[in-house]
């Protein structure tokens, strides 16, 4: 790798841990997605530096070029990403749906109580897969009959 490579790459590098440390502190990216970036930035880092390293591997997987290998593992980690972000995303799917259907609950049960009748008590409350936050207040209790 040329000096004018590895000086590149190195930029490259400090502006994507940069990048990361400015959205963090803007808020804009989460701690546990910051982790996995300033990995890659310093992981750009250490095959500049061991760059041996990398022809080592190229050689062992059989690859022509180093270049190759780079291209494979960015491929596969940005694979390993996609899957990472569907299985949350499948989770947040679920979550927005049970959140839903409890606003809609808790609709037609305050639109009861506006009318004057109490709400409908239902046999089972539907699973929650959502952990609840803790009320401050005392909820009110609901009795069967009490008119």
């Amino acid at each position: 790798m040329s000096a004018r490579q590895k000086a590149f790459a190195i930029v490259v590098a400090i502006v994507l841990i940069l990048l990361i440390f400015e959205l963090i502190r803007r808020r804009k990216l989460r701690e546990e997605y910051a982790l996995v970036w300033l990995a890659v930035g310093f992981g750009i880092v250490a095959l500049v530096w061991a760059y041996g390293l990398l022809e080592w591997l190229t050689h062992e997987i059989g690859a022509i070029a180093p270049t190759t290998t780079l291209f494979l593992f960015a491929f596969l980690f940005l694979i390993v990403m996609a899957m990472q972000f569907s299985i949350k995303l499948s989770k947040l799917v679920g979550q927005i749906k049970d959140l839903t259907q409890e606003i809609g609950i808790l609709r037609t049960e305050l639109e009861e109580l506006r009318r004057g009748k109490p709400p409908e008590r239902r046999e089972k409350e539907p699973e929650r897969r959502v952990k609840e936050p803790e009320r401050k207040g005392k909820e009110p209790e609901w009795r069967e009959g009490a008119d």
